[in-house]
């Protein structure tokens, strides 16, 4: 049973992969029908009711109360749905698929940085090393090779709407753990609503005032297919699908399965036609080698453990060397 449960959860994972990094080529395709802000809205509104329905079945009307929280849940909801997708899919209108996706890959040395920031203790010097690793691999693949011009601000403001979007999905995801008594599901359906209506009122302001094109029902139309993707096989299922994986295989094994983002990507756009430069593979290389470093790195530090007094309960404590 444990097996079974353990392969159908790194199943799970590898789902995930697949289909975010596919996303990004084909959310990029309906560009020519449908703008960013509208594709977002489309993509999210179909999403959170796919949600909002399997709460509702699993576990009932209560699920959907806020429980007093309503306004930090409609913050992390914004920072998580509305943020990080808005500024991705403007992002990703002047960068390529594969290098958004490589972003995406850094996420988890990205957590470490929010992470000491909100709980103010400081990672192990392996662990920074590390990171700046996995970052300076991503900022090669920005600057094509040099990633000094990221500091001079020579990438343009694409990869930087993008990682500014992914800096908001790490506060949305560590942001759960205020709220212990949510299931994943629970948590995720309530702040993909709120996180929904940010995105409609963001973009029919928008439209209102003539920043952006307001499409047609013919541009729906013609990227019927791309919405439903993004809908349902990039949101729906991966979202759950993720978080399922890393319930089962705990967060360590979990994030792994993001690295495998930006292959699927770079593999996508190499079938369509694009050869990924030396500097990109480069770039691709360092950030995964440093990642998975850091998760092997992170799992050895926590393996080591001394036995400590038992407490009241009898039961034994353990703390890490």
């Amino acid at each position: 049973m444990a097996e079974t449960k353990t392969v159908a959860a790194a199943a799970g994972g590898l789902a995930t992969a697949l289909a975010f990094g596919g996303m990004f080529t084909i959310a990029k395709s309906a560009f020519g029908h449908v703008d960013p802000f509208h594709l977002t809205l489309a993509r999210f509104a179909l999403g959170s009711a796919i949600f909002v329905i399997a709460l509702l079945i699993i576990e009932g009307r209560k699920a959907l109360r806020t429980d007093g929280g309503l306004l930090k849940l409609w913050g992390l909801g914004s920072l998580g749905f509305a943020v990080f997708n808005l500024l991705t899919y403007v992002g990703l209108q002047s960068t390529p698929a594969a290098t958004a996706s490589l972003i995406m890959a850094a996420m988890p040395a990205i957590t470490v940085i929010v992470m000491w920031a909100r709980t103010k203790k400081r990672p192990t010097g392996v662990t920074l090393g590390l990171v700046l690793l996995a970052l300076t691999g991503v900022a090669m693949v920005l600057g094509n090779g040099n990633p000094l011009v990221v500091l001079t601000g020579g990438i343009g403001s694409g990869g930087l709407c993008i990682l500014a979007g992914v800096i908001g999905w790490v506060v949305y995801t560590t942001g759960a753990a205020g709220f212990p008594t949510f299931s994943v599901l629970r948590y995720t359906a309530v702040t993909s609503v709120l996180g929904t209506v940010t995105i409609a009122i963001v973009t029919l302001v928008s439209g209102a005032l003539g920043a952006i094109p307001t499409p047609g029902v013919a541009d729906y139309a013609a990227s019927w297919w791309q919405i439903l993707y993004m809908a349902i096989p990039a949101t729906a299922i991966a979202i759950l699908a993720f978080n399922h994986a890393t319930r089962t295989l705990g967060p360590a094994n979990g994030v792994l399965f993001i690295n495998l983002v930006p292959i699927t990507s770079f593999a996508i756009e190499a079938f369509r036609g694009h050869r990924p430069t030396i500097a990109e593979l480069a770039g691709v290389a360092l950030t995964l080698a440093a990642v998975i470093a850091n998760n092997l790195y992170g799992r050895r530090t926590t393996g080591r453990v001394a036995p400590a007094p038992a407490d009241g309960t009898g039961k034994t404590l353990a703390t890490v060397a």
